[in-house]
């Protein structure tokens, strides 16, 4: 005797089956890892941001800058200064020139060193304003500036270092008093320069992230 087909609910489960339905089972799908999340329609992904881009200038880097301020400062008053002290002996010349008890050796040497500590006076005015603008523009640029910027101060120094002995030397009996000090000045300046970019500080302030 043949037996009744039995109810498709009382069939034995296979597997891959859930019971009684007859559909094959699916296994959930595998889980991933969480992807970082982009800007949308750029496909940036946001790098870590260096610590130092949060920081302040550092203090040896703000006494560089303050020191070229200050430079170029001196350099435009100094300046001032020798031309007027140059004028004021040519005009002392001028009237003292006409009398009859001056002897004119003594005269002519009078000119003469009048007329050197005019055109030193000049000369120095001219490229204490060029140094004075470099000073200006090279401050103006800490804030932002990169590393070339340090290696352009360092060089500054330098220039300022070697300059201010040159003109000393060949000058400091001829000059006026304010060209002297002037000429004193910028290798003081120029070594301070030169020492504080070199430092960790400077070196590390310059070459910063930048955004």
């Amino acid at each position: 005797m043949n037996e009744a087909p039995r109810p498709q609910s009382e069939q034995s489960n296979f597997p891959g089956q859930q019971p009684g339905f007859g559909f094959s089972y699916m296994p959930p799908p595998p889980s991933y890892p969480p992807q970082p999340q982009v800007s949308p329609g750029f496909g940036y992904v946001p790098q870590p941001v260096h610590a130092s881009a949060f920081l302040g200038m550092p203090q040896r880097v703000k006494t560089a800058r303050i020191v070229l301020f200050l430079l170029a400062g001196f350099l435009i008053v100094l300046g001032l200064a020798a031309l007027a002290e140059a004028d004021a002996a040519q005009s002392a010349l001028d009237r003292y020139s006409g009398f009859s008890g001056l002897m004119p050796s003594a005269v002519h040497a009078a000119e003469q060193k009048a007329a050197v500590q005019t055109s030193v006076a000049q000369t120095g005015m001219f490229w204490g304003v060029i140094y004075a603008a470099l000073a200006l523009v090279l401050a103006a640029r800490f804030g932002k500036g990169g590393n070339a910027l340090r290696i352009g101060t360092i060089v500054y120094g330098a220039w300022l270092c070697v300059i201010g002995t040159f003109a000393l030397a060949l000058t400091a009996d001829v000059a006026p008093t304010a060209t002297v000090i002037a000429a004193v000045v910028e290798p003081v300046a120029g070594v301070l320069l030169i020492v504080l970019m070199v430092q960790k500080e400077g070196i590390a302030w310059f070459s910063r992230p930048r955004h």
